[in-house]
């Protein structure tokens, strides 16, 4: 699986805002350079080619993967098409990195974490925030057993983007595009971070959602049209270790931005990052303050994450795999199990009880 050219050709496929980020991430490691644009609306992706420097925009994604010099793509595209252009990269023997979700469902992330399998390349889910010097620095000190047993995880991820009524129908807001709504687009982010932080994953799951807003504007004409994706989700959850949870995901909650949060409380302290300042950590431990004190700690300078961006870092890492012929942290599995997770909220919400998470 070891890369010997020096350089890795990437094809971005999607031409949206974070297309662009992508292409930005990919041109800035000396190993890598985007070879193309990839959408059905040439125009757009022209658009995003010639703003990034990218020598060519196609429109078919057969095109893309029959290039030679592209070794990999990045999938940035509604999640409704994750699946197949995954399973189509993976046959072409191209390794590939994903926005999350992972899939539309369970089902469709089986068969793309089975074809990625089948063909042994690097895989890639976009987990970003596992990046930030924050999260790397106390995952450190959770596993070096500094908080003792764990007692609570809890976290949160807020946008606030929705509150305004006039917001329209977008893609995001229709479950046959997304497969699931504020859960599968912000709410993924804060359960991978738990587990990921803590160590431990979550093995039950019980769960509420809801909509706010029930109908929105139609894109581009007249009337409304109803809304079938969740805007909030609260789950409650317990740990392989026994420990509970709490991590809930909102669009509607006013903040400075974004509102992310994880704290982890164990028997002989607590850290609590706050992702408004995201390479700064707060603890209550002995060795860096005294009881019932929650005071900022210094991060080793071994723990601080470059470049900046937990994109670029988590691009970074999925090219780095493939020169080094390793996969990459995190993978299509870890993907999947993410997306085991989303499904047992909808079945728990369905139900009203208890899911254990399958697996």
């Amino acid at each position: 699986m070891a890369k010997e050219m020096g350089e890795i050709g990437i094809g971005i496929i999607g031409s949206g805002n974070w297309a662009g980020h992508f292409i930005a991430a990919s041109q800035r490691h000396s190993r890598a350079r985007a070879v193309a644009v990839c959408n059905p609306n040439i125009a757009s992706a022209r658009l995003m080619a010639d703003k990034h420097g990218v020598t060519d925009a196609v429109g078919d994604v057969e095109e893309i993967l029959a290039r030679t010099e592209v070794d990999a793509v990045a999938i940035v595209t509604p999640n409704d098409s994750h699946e197949e252009i995954a399973i189509a990269a993976l046959a072409a023997g191209k390794h590939v990195i994903c926005e999350k979700p992972m899939a539309m469902n369970l089902e469709e992330a089986r068969r793309m974490k089975a074809a990625a399998d089948t063909a042994g390349v690097v895989t890639g889910i976009n987990f970003t925030w596992r990046h930030s010097s924050a999260a790397v620095y106390a995952r450190h000190l959770v596993s070096q057993g500094e908080l003792g047993r764990i007692f609570h995880i809890n976290g949160c991820f807020h946008q606030g983007w929705l509150i305004n009524p006039d917001v329209p129908l977008i893609w995001r807001l229709r479950k046959d595009r997304t497969g699931s709504g504020c859960l599968g687009d912000i709410g993924a982010h804060i359960i991978d971070l738990s587990e990921w932080v803590s160590g431990e994953r979550i093995t039950s799951v019980v769960a509420d959602m809801t909509t706010f807003i029930e109908e929105r504007p139609l894109q581009g004409g007249s009337g409304t049209g109803p809304v079938d994706v969740d805007d909030a989700a609260s789950l409650m959850v317990r740990f392989g270790n026994g420990a509970m949870g709490s991590l809930t995901s909102s669009r509607y909650v006013i903040s400075e931005g974004m509102d992310q949060r994880l704290e982890i409380y164990g028997e002989k302290g607590a850290i609590l990052m706050d992702f408004h300042n995201p390479d700064s950590l707060k603890a209550s431990i002995g060795r860096f303050a005294g009881e019932n004190q929650m005071l900022s700690i210094p991060i080793p300078a071994r723990f601080k994450q470059t470049p900046t961006g937990y994109l670029q870092r988590n691009v970074k890492n999925f090219i780095d795999a493939i020169v080094a012929g390793e996969q990459m942290s995190p993978s299509f599995a870890d993907g999947l199990h993410n997306q085991e997770i989303l499904e047992a909220v909808e079945t728990s919400v369905s139900e009203r009880s208890w899911v254990d998470i399958a697996g």
